[in-house]
């Protein structure tokens, strides 16, 4: 992977998918990204009241939705990867 001197843009890498979205490509995703955070490809939704119950969201934030599956996806790997843990 570039440093950032290399290359000033952020650069993702894939992570993963929901394990039943192959081979889909426009499915949620999440990408690791070179400034040391993560980047999400979600379903932008517009629920009445939700944006009221996520806590302290400014004007300039949005949010997105997630399938569990996806959500047990990441939190698999992420184990698997940082921690050396697998939780099958």
């Amino acid at each position: 992977m570039q440093s950032s001197h290399d290359d000033p843009r952020i650069l993702l890498t894939f992570f993963c998918k929901s394990p039943d979205s192959y081979p889909n490509p426009d499915c949620p995703s999440f990408y690791r990204s070179s400034d040391g955070g993560w980047y999400g490809q979600g379903e932008v939704r517009d629920e009445p009241g939700v944006r009221d119950q996520i806590q302290n969201m400014k004007p300039h934030e949005g949010y997105l939705w997630f399938p569990d599956k996806l959500m047990d996806e990441f939190v698999r790997q992420f184990a698997k990867e940082r921690y050396g843990v697998d939780l099958g």
